[in-house]
């Protein structure tokens, strides 16, 4: 392990993550490797051994909130070799100071953006590259910054080995050409499209084409009952449910495009294809994926249920063309 490195404290889900790149970014443009200590299975998208993923709800981290309690001897082993903390948390002011006692003498405290957030705020993964600017040069965070807002390649870029591994579960010796990619579901129903009109989109899509690839994450049990019951008898698409998060990603690198709610499958579709993400209510400015192609529509007044499927079937044919 690197002898310089940068605790980075961002528990979360799978959007949580992705839009901590650029401020990831910014500190391997210093040479500095983060050590990121969070949520496991939102990090699972990364390349392995990209870098350092910790479990926050792991019992040997608790002395971080339990005053007088030392680190053990392995994490004691990491902070040694760590130049820096910065705590991505609401109330890091005991995190920060059991740091301090450890023996860290740069801690960088930053709030994570909410959704609640004003609409005029800056760009949620700014807001997480933001804080960084009190110990890193202002050039490296506009080039970090530059990079994750062009570039799809950021820590996880997907290997053709794993592509054929994808190819063989689905049983296809190659990809067919007119693939693309669906995710009807979110964290939170307010942000969901309804799901009758994905299984309208994709039966559209179908009748043109393409063979719709639809994904459905541990929390879209519900979605994927009304999409499937809504589906168009003789429409045709693959079911992706359950697959690890790393396949997903390769799958969707192989798709001619991407359309899906504000959700952490869209910002990790932007890392893979052109990506069309549908807002309700929150706002495109503050959440919208961050990539080289993205595409938005957002609902009339921020009623998602007022984007009509003809619409987004339109968008996501030009996108296709490009």
């Amino acid at each position: 392990m690197s002898l310089n490195l940068a605790l980075v404290i961002r528990p979360g889900a799978l959007g949580d993550a992705l839009l901590t790149l650029p401020a990831l970014k910014a500190l391997s443009l210093s040479s500095v490797q983060p050590a990121i200590l969070g949520t496991p299975a939102s990090w699972a998208f990364l390349g392995q051994d990209k870098m350092p993923v910790l479990d926050f709800s792991s019992g040997e981290w608790l002395w971080l909130f339990s005053g007088g309690k030392k680190p053990g001897t392995k994490t004691q082993d990491l902070l040694a070799r760590c130049k820096a903390a910065i705590i991505y948390l609401r109330e890091a002011e005991a995190a920060a100071g059991a740091l301090r006692g450890a023996g860290l003498k740069t801690i960088i405290c930053a709030e994570p953006p909410l959704l609640g957030d004003a609409t005029l705020s800056p760009h949620a993964a700014r807001q997480l590259l933001e804080p960084l600017r009190s110990w890193l040069p202002e050039e490296t965070l506009r080039q970090a910054w530059k990079h994750c807002a062009e570039n799809a390649d950021v820590f996880g870029a997907v290997e053709e080995l794993e592509r054929e591994r994808v190819l063989k579960k689905l049983e296809w010796a190659a990809p067919p050409p007119f693939l693309c990619a669906l995710h009807p579901g979110s964290g939170g129903r307010n942000k969901c499209w309804p799901a009758k009109n994905f299984a309208r989109l994709a039966a559209e899509l179908s009748g043109r084409g393409f063979l719709p690839l639809v994904f459905f994450g541990p929390a879209d049990g519900e979605v994927q009952k009304e999409f499937e019951a809504a589906l168009k008898p003789g429409t045709l698409w693959r079911r992706i449910a359950q697959w690890p998060l790393r396949e997903v990603f390769a799958r969707l690198t192989l798709c001619r495009f991407y359309i899906g709610n504000d959700s952490g499958l869209s910002h990790l579709a932007a890392r893979a294809c052109p990506t069309l993400a549908l807002f309700g209510p929150t706002a495109p400015s503050r959440w919208k994926p961050l990539g080289e192609n993205i595409h938005v529509l957002q609902g009339p007044e921020g009623k998602l249920n007022q984007i009509e499927v003809e619409k987004v079937a339109a968008c996501g044919l030009r996108i296709a063309r490009k």
